[in-house]
């Protein structure tokens, strides 16, 4: 197998997949918007744990005194080599002699859309550890012979569960839930958070609920299920977070539908930023580093080796042509009590 660069360079081929990406709609990966991506030219992360939370007060002196010496929060300084994942497709002998009206044009159409498509699936599997990371405090990895647990040592009570699954429409609390919540998050990170996300199933719940339906009517009386904008102005009026859904899936090994977020939960985080910010958020980010193909001179990518890299490899016997997609990727919560796990329905 040999790189081929009849009809793409790995530069044109990494090109058109990372313009592809930048592309997609946000909400099509939107976990982006809490880890948004970090490039960084190496082979592994740094970061220094918790840097957010409380921030220590200063004190007032007299005149002529002298600054009162400041003390250091702890800095836990953490990093890790960046995992690979890759995949590859084949176009074949027999799949190159049924395009016969235009050949050369054809070829390249089809190694253009499978080289998008291999990318798609490395940016999945990057939304599935995302999604890992903000549910759980940690990503675990166990796949193709590799096994391994990232904690980021999220305290264990920021996974909380209702007293009252919020499915009982007729006597679970939401608000009140809510509100404890939040202040909770509030004693921990000084700050309250900037997003409520969860599915659509665990919104209709809310829509349907009869403590906030009954905040929400009027002299026409109260309504049987509530518009969204009315759930958001509820929970405005008590100072919670704006809602977010989030409903996205991916295809499992099997080929079955799979959630990245099962339905029955829901997540405190802070307000999104740009998926494409490059320093990350407050949260963390998702570094993306260099693979061993893009350090190759061949792959011609001076300067832009970080990200998702493709290039074509073509076999003598028999006769394919490969098209091949890697890329280093792992995401990382700097402070991950900024995030809150919770068990709703």
């Amino acid at each position: 197998m040999y790189l081929f660069n009849d009809y793409f360079t790995p530069a044109e081929l990494t090109g058109y997949v990372r313009a592809a990406l930048a592309d997609l709609p946000v909400n099509q990966f939107a976990l982006r918007q809490w880890l948004p991506s970090r490039f960084v030219p190496d082979l592994e992360y740094r970061y220094n744990k918790g840097t957010g939370g409380l921030i220590p007060a200063a004190q007032y002196r007299s005149y002529d005194a002298e600054s009162p010496i400041a003390k250091r929060k702890g800095i836990e300084r953490r990093s890790g080599s960046l995992p690979p994942m890759s995949e590859k497709i084949r176009l074949g002998e027999y799949d190159r002699l049924r395009i016969q009206a235009n050949p050369d044009q054809s070829i390249r159409d089809q190694i253009l859309s499978d080289a998008v498509l291999l990318a798609k699936k490395l940016e999945a599997r990057a939304e599935k550890a995302r999604a890992d990371a903000l549910v759980n405090g940690s990503v675990t990895l166990n796949e193709n012979g590799v096994v391994a647990n990232v904690d980021f040592g999220r305290n264990p009570s920021n996974a909380v569960t209702a007293a009252t699954l919020w499915s009982n429409t007729a006597t679970a609390d939401p608000l009140a839930d809510l509100t404890t919540w939040v202040q909770y998050y509030v004693d921990v990170n000084g700050e309250p958070p900037g997003a409520l996300v969860t599915s659509t199933k665990v919104k209709g719940y809310l829509l349907r609920n009869a403590a906030i339906r009954q905040l929400a009517g009027t002299l026409t009386g109260t309504p049987t299920i509530l518009s969204t904008p009315a759930l958001q102005a509820a929970l405005e009026s008590h100072d919670l977070p704006m809602l977010y859904t989030y409903d996205a899936k991916y295809e499992d090994a099997s080929g079955a539908g799979a959630r990245f977020v099962a339905d029955n939960l829901a997540m405190l985080l802070p307000e999104p930023v740009s998926p494409d910010s490059g320093e990350g958020s407050q949260l963390g980010a998702t570094f993306w580093g260099n693979t061993a193909e893009s350090l190759e001179p061949e792959y011609g990518l001076g300067g832009d080796e970080p990200g998702i890299v493709v290039g074509n490899y073509k076999v003598p016997n028999p006769l394919g042509l490969w098209t091949n997609a890697a890329a280093i990727s792992l995401p990382v919560l700097a402070n991950p009590d900024m995030s809150m796990k919770l068990t709703v329905a």
